[in-house]
């Protein structure tokens, strides 16, 4: 799976891929190296608005690595 450039995200998306394995944000948070409030702040942003790149590629990283090994979290299994 090849991840997605940081300027091509979709905060809304990433954040319901976050929902669909289980983690709270704290602990998505730990898993990408970001803060809860930068996690907050990327989930909530639009292309209009913008928001941070690096926080958007820690993101993009973590969920790739998550959803290739899923936790047991993780509500849906494709």
């Amino acid at each position: 799976m090849t991840q997605v450039p940081p300027t091509m995200r979709e905060p809304m998306a990433d954040h319901n891929r976050r929902l669909s394995l289980g983690l709270d944000p704290e602990d998505f948070a730990r898993e990408a190296g970001i803060t809860v409030e930068e996690l907050k702040a990327y989930e909530m942003a639009t292309h209009d608005l913008g928001f941070d790149l690096g926080v958007a590629d820690r993101v993009g990283a973590a969920l790739e690595r998550l959803e290739a090994n899923p936790p047991p979290s993780q509500r849906v299994r494709n």
